[in-house]
């Protein structure tokens, strides 16, 4: 049963010059990265940094708890959620991502219309990675 929490907040977070926007309204709070390495540079700081397998497991816990879901956007592109609404899938469990739900859809077609040349070239590398890895002998 979700405890009767409620987050109304409007806040800008400097990270290495980079603001990192989070809004909270009601049971739904969303951090919006201007890029990626302003979300690693995050993760990597304060409580993430020791345990960070550890730490977004009870954050999870404590966001399901109270009902709050947290969603992270890359540029307004929702890329994870956590808490009460994350629905984790296969890459979240092949990554380890214990309670995220990862959706990496946006802003693979984001850097697809900036870049599609490299995108495509990386797309189709991964993609034989991973026909081998699927196809390779058993036995080897």
């Amino acid at each position: 049963m979700a405890l009767p929490l409620e987050v109304l907040a409007d806040l800008r977070l400097a990270v290495d010059g980079e603001n990192i926007d989070i809004r909270g309204t009601g049971d739904h709070i969303v951090v919006d990265l201007p890029s990626l390495r302003a979300g690693r540079r995050l993760m990597s700081s304060g409580p993430f940094a020791a345990d960070r397998a550890r730490t977004t497991g009870r954050i999870h816990e404590a966001l399901e708890l109270s009902g709050i879901t947290a969603e992270v956007r890359l540029r307004g592109d929702p890329v994870a959620r956590i808490g009460e609404g994350a629905r984790p899938g296969t890459l979240s469990r092949l990554l380890r991502l214990d309670g995220i739900e990862v959706q990496p859809a946006p802003p693979l077609r984001a850097a697809l219309r900036r870049r599609p040349l490299l995108t495509a070239a990386v797309v189709l590398g991964l993609l034989t990675l991973l026909g081998w890895w699927l196809l390779r002998s058993p036995d080897a």
